[in-house]
């Protein structure tokens, strides 16, 4: 399994539309779970980060969301940020455009969200006009790697605490497949960043009605 711990410098300049990084003005870094909520892990994740008092955005899948309505509304009321995630998780790059776009659209009947996501990281190109009209596109710098289940925990916490920097927005997951090694590293890594310096922060949103 190929992908890129840290986003190297040559791609947010290439996709400079797409939100890579915040401001490093300040030790503000972006905790987000992709691909909830899950029956089997977002409670779990919940609890840890409210037990370290800690905020983060969620981006929602939204057949999940259905499957889970009240995971849904416990992750906004307990003042996590939303973003839509697509409706089933489709590859934009393998994805026609028409079919893309439209399975993102049923996602915003459910998950009420200015902040898009595209699933796998790999946005369709030809749909990226028309998303920007309505969406902040919001990509990473920093991958944990706790989908890899080549990976042991120590290897996922690494790859976060060595690798955030101010700014920086890091993606792990609330899915189902992956809950042991989430859940095994997300504690140490909130520990690790802490050490650090780094505070915690939402991505903000808006809702789109």
């Amino acid at each position: 399994m190929k992908y890129w711990v840290k986003t190297p410098r040559f791609v947010p300049y290439v996709f400079s539309e797409l939100v890579w990084r915040f401001s490093p003005a300040k030790p503000n870094i972006y905790l987000t779970f992709d691909d909830g909520p899950s029956s089997l892990v977002t409670e779990d994740i919940l609890s840890i980060l409210e037990e370290e008092s800690i905020k983060a955005t969620f981006f929602c899948v939204g057949k999940n969301v259905i499957k889970n309505p009240d995971l849904y509304k416990k992750i906004l009321s307990s003042g996590h940020s939303i973003g839509n995630h697509s409706m089933t998780h489709p590859n934009g790059w393998k994805a026609n455009s028409g079919f893309y776009q439209n399975d993102i659209n049923q996602a915003t009947e459910l998950i009420n969200s200015n902040l898009f996501r595209p699933p796998f990281g790999k946005l369709n190109i030809k749909s990226l006009k028309n998303l920007k009209k309505k969406f902040q596109i919001v990509m990473w710098d920093v991958v944990s790697g706790d989908f890899d289940i080549k990976l042991k925990p120590e290897k996922i916490i690494n790859n976060v605490v060595k690798n955030a920097r101010n700014g920086s927005i890091i993606v792990m997951h609330d899915n189902d497949k992956f809950k042991d090694l989430t859940l095994s590293s997300l504690f140490p890594i909130i520990k690790g960043l802490k050490k650090k310096g780094f505070c915690f922060k939402p991505i903000p949103f808006n809702p789109l009605v």
